[in-house]
């Protein structure tokens, strides 16, 4: 790949991961504002109903966690652009293909180093890798 086909690449990529904040961003606040609403109402004594706000109240909360930790793995990606890491696998330091950062922009890992540690933390188990 030629280095202005790269630079372009590049660029579009980091242009993907800062709409995907944006847009982690604007989801993370309405959650939390429902999360607030809920946590702000009045408790209804009875027991479907507040079982119901439980569900609801964890079912936010993950939410909120889940998008917390994907912005962590994005603005990790970002900085890797910023100091000219973001190809490099930080496993061995080998190239990461585009094709794969298109598919996940947030990986830091080649395909093969990342399935090794897959397998390595489920054991035996084998599961295919992103």
């Amino acid at each position: 790949m030629s280095k202005g086909a790269r630079q372009k690449e590049l660029r579009r990529i980091r242009q993907l991961l800062q709409r995907r904040r944006r847009a982690i961003l604007e989801t993370s606040r309405g959650a939390r504002r429902e999360l607030g609403a809920l946590k702000g109402q009045e408790r209804d004594p009875e027991y479907q109903e507040n079982a119901q706000s439980e569900l609801a109240d964890y079912t936010l909360y993950h939410l909120v966690e889940s998008q917390r930790l994907e912005l962590q793995l994005v603005d990790i990606a970002l900085k890797r652009l910023d100091n000219g890491t973001f190809c490099q696998c930080v496993d061995c330091g080998m190239e990461i293909p585009f094709e794969r950062l298109r598919a996940l922009p947030f990986a830091t890992r080649c395909a093969e180093d990342a399935a090794l540690r897959e397998r390595a933390a489920l054991g035996s188990a084998w599961v295919p890798s992103l």
